[in-house]
């Protein structure tokens, strides 16, 4: 099994972003307004948020996509319910097409079949992408209890615990995960994430800090280097070392040009440093990042 599968599943399901952020609304400036049809006289009315706008065109071939994918799968496991493998296929797709709860059944199923890690982990995914988290927790354990080594399970487990807001008992998992794999580049993410919302913010930033020296292997972890300078810029930018936190934001924008927190972050150090018009700019490119996005689904939970 590769790592990839553990590390999607505990960054996008048990991940706690944004708790670190610099002040912020998540909605600067007014949303555009919808123009009405040519001629028909009437005013133009308040748009949505465009990150939540979508044509009904777009919702069809999103579904029919969906299906395409799950109907073949529905019929493998209609076919042989006590294949674990397409149980496990079937739970997996239907979770990533945000059929959570169905995903749920088929996944339980699989793992009656078969209790393999990567089954484990995936269950545990789903009911933590369901905010089931007693269940995830105990997932999470049954799996250390066979695979006592395996950090991924205790990092998910962190972040797990920082999700409930009991940052002491994340520190102490995610430290432990990090004594199986001192190369877990996420782990070193979330454990900092952890020291500053205990206040640690010494231990916090030192610790951003190492995650930097780590080279990221997947997707998931070249996030997690990009979430690291963030996480730097933005206690710099509390503590008031404004050109410091400008050179982790330069390199951030370098290497991710679509993070809008860091067009944020970047405007208020230009506005600290006095340079007003620069910062303005910065707020500009953040709101127009922002209605870009689209609204996203559950992260698939790896390969």
């Amino acid at each position: 099994m590769g790592i990839g599968l553990a590390i999607g599943f505990g960054l996008t399901v048990f991940g706690c972003a944004g708790a670190n952020d610099p002040e912020k609304p998540e909605n600067d400036g007014k949303p555009a307004t919808r123009a009405s049809a040519p001629g028909s006289g009437a005013q133009p009315t308040p748009a949505p948020p465009a990150a939540f706008v979508q044509t009904v065109a777009e919702l069809e071939r999103r579904t029919e996509e969906v299906e395409k994918k799950i109907d073949p799968l529905r019929r493998e496991v209609e076919s042989d319910p006590s294949d674990a493998r397409k149980q496990h296929a079937l739970g997996r797709a239907l979770y990533e097409a945000n059929f959570m709860e169905q995903g749920i059944v088929h996944l339980e199923r699989a793992v009656e079949l078969n209790p393999s890690v990567r089954t484990l982990l995936d269950l545990a995914a789903a009911y933590g992408g369901a905010a089931r988290l007693d269940d995830a927790e105990r997932t999470c354990k049954r799996l250390l209890r066979s695979s006592p080594d395996f950090s991924p399970a205790l990092y998910n487990l962190g972040t797990l615990a920082r999700r409930r807001g009991k940052f002491d008992e994340a520190v102490g998992y995610l430290n432990l995960a990090l004594e199986k794999d001192p190369k877990f580049l996420l782990a070193r993410l979330r454990l900092g994430d952890s020291l500053d919302d205990l206040g640690r913010r010494q231990e916090a930033y030192r610790t951003y800090e190492l995650a930097l020296g780590l080279e990221p292997n997947t997707p998931q972890e070249a996030s997690g280097y990009v979430e690291a300078l963030y996480r730097l810029a933005s206690l710099d930018l509390k503590m008031g070392a404004y050109e410091r936190a400008g050179q982790f934001l330069t390199e951030l924008i370098q290497m991710a040009p679509d993070h809008n927190k860091a067009y944020y972050a970047y405007g208020q150090v230009l506005l600290h440093m006095g340079y007003p018009e620069e910062a303005q700019k910065a707020f500009d490119k953040h709101v127009r990042i922002l209605a870009t996005k689209e609204p996203k689904g559950p992260v698939a939970m790896g390969d």
